[in-house]
């Protein structure tokens, strides 16, 4: 009876701690499947930014033509010089002029005859695209869709108005599929367990249309964007390449489980002892996990916040490479000082830089929106030679709200002033601008996410602060103090 007794109460212990442990493998589960999602997102986020990037440095190129077309009153007379520099980038299959709608010129001519004298407004491929640019009097992007002159290829349709009135079409074609070689968010998802697919609607048969994939995923656990570009809307799908029941980790966690049973139906202080182990491994792997995470989405909240500047950055410099290549190169030694900071920032040694080296940054920043706002835009300076180490991305970052949110959307434009003081025991670098302001109770409503993180860094150094003065009408004064004994040993 007593050997019965142990025997079933072996029997109850391994069933119990089986169902415990199987539970346990179903919530790592779906906690790793939660995660997943996280990176589906993250991935389909990455892709529709690359191809979002990679299409608007190609389509800026329409307005180009189109500053050509209204500098020469409608005349295309020096349109091959234009052109040339256009289509210079081996993915342009063709820049086009097209008054009325029909295709009068054409770069380069070779290989593209056949689309002189074709009516954008006819009935072909892409021309459904082309008569809706000209009913909303903006650019739409048509493709990819078989060309008349042979092959696959995406344009760009704008229509041009000349003193209110409807002059022609301009278009850039771009060679389909070499426009999206070595699209890296792509081909290495493979690499990584994951498919993708980037598709659209066509407007012609309304069936969907793969513009772009990679592997063959798992449907029932994908998930799918939708992004706008050039009034046209394309989707990007990211799937796993295999079910969640074939996982290594779901193999292995059922057998950890039966083995655990065992080992947990021959002593309570075995599966004690094991219990304590697989839960410090878990927490540490959750741990790492979430800090991977927290990285990952900063990285897509950066691509998401410089998408737009770099577009328009890259937009001026190719118009003034036409008009002014001085100014050009001028911009492009900015922008490229510009970028280098914020590569260099990563990693910064201490989250701490130079006071001098985030300097130039902000100088190289305002010089291109200053150019690009076009005479609207005041800088001034008041700051001497120092050497001190402040928090990465605090100052730049400032003067960059008060020229967007405060000069920016301000009638006429406005000043915004940079000043530098020593105080006592510390610097303090003052950022004023005269533009529109806001209510600081308000900052949920505008410039929250810009100060909070700058907050969120100045309170990791000790004797660092920032305070905020501004209200409706009256501009906008932030004051930043830090510690002059910033990244000195024992600070």
């Amino acid at each position: 009876m007593e050997k019965k007794r142990a025997s079933g109460a072996v029997v109850a212990v391994f069933f119990l701690a089986f169902a415990l442990f199987s539970g346990m493998s179903v919530y790592i589960e779906h906690g790793r499947q939660a995660r997943e999602d996280e990176q589906l997102r993250y991935i389909a986020s990455t892709v529709s930014a690359q191809v979002y990037e990679v299409l608007s440095v190609q389509m800026g190129k329409a307005k180009t033509l189109e500053a050509f077309v209204v500098q020469n009153n409608g005349g295309t007379e020096g349109f091959e010089k234009v052109a040339r520099l256009l289509a210079a980038d081996r993915v342009v299959r063709n820049v086009l002029l097209a008054p009325g709608g029909i295709v009068t010129d054409a770069y380069p001519l070779k290989g593209n005859e056949s689309v002189i004298g074709h009516d954008l407004t006819g009935a072909a491929a892409g021309d459904k695209e082309a008569q809706t640019a000209i009913e909303r009097g903006a650019m739409i992007m048509a493709g990819p869709f078989s060309l008349v002159q042979g092959g696959m290829g995406i344009a760009g349709r704008l229509p041009v108005y000349l003193n209110g009135s409807f002059w022609g079409l301009v278009s850039v074609t771009l060679n389909y599929p070499e426009l999206f070689e070595g699209m890296s968010s792509v081909e290495n998802l493979h690499a990584q367990g994951f498919a993708c697919r980037l598709w659209r609607l066509n407007p012609d048969t309304g069936e969907e249309q793969t513009i772009l994939s990679s592997g063959s995923g798992v449907l029932s656990r994908g998930f799918e964007q939708a992004f706008s570009i050039f009034n046209t809307v394309w989707h990007v799908s990211v799937y796993p390449e295999k079910p969640w029941y074939t996982r290594a980790s779901v193999i292995l966690s059922a057998a950890l489980s039966l083995a655990l049973s065992v080992s947990a139906a021959a002593g309570a202080g075995a599966y004690t002892t094991i219990r304590r182990m697989e839960r410090e491994a878990a927490e540490t792997h959750i741990a790492a996990l979430q800090k991977q995470l927290e990285y990952d989405r900063i990285n897509i909240l950066l691509t998401q916040i410089s998408s737009h500047f770099f577009y328009h950055t890259l937009n001026s410099i190719q118009a003034l490479i036409v008009f002014n290549p001085d100014a050009a190169y001028r911009m492009t030694e900015d922008f490229s000082r510009f970028l280098r900071f914020k590569v260099d920032s990563v990693s910064a040694k201490d989250g701490l830089v130079p006071f001098r080296e985030e300097m130039r940054s902000v100088r190289a920043y305002a010089e291109i929106n200053r150019i690009q706002l076009d005479g609207r835009l005041t800088m001034e300076y008041d700051v001497f030679d120092a050497d001190f180490l402040i928090p990465v991305l605090t100052v730049q970052p400032i003067v960059e709200n008060a020229i967007i949110h405060g000069i920016k959307p301000k009638v006429g434009g406005g000043t915004v002033r940079v000043e530098l003081k020593r105080g006592e025991g510390c610097y303090e670098v003052r950022v004023s601008d005269d533009g529109v302001g806001y209510t600081p109770d308000h900052e949920a409503a505008g410039q929250s996410v810009g100060i909070s993180n700058i907050r969120t860094r100045m309170s990791r150094y000790p004797g660092c602060t920032i305070e905020i003065e501004s209200g409706p009408g009256f501009g906008t004064s932030v004051l930043l103090r830090y510690s002059d004994s910033l990244g000195k040993e024992g600070a």
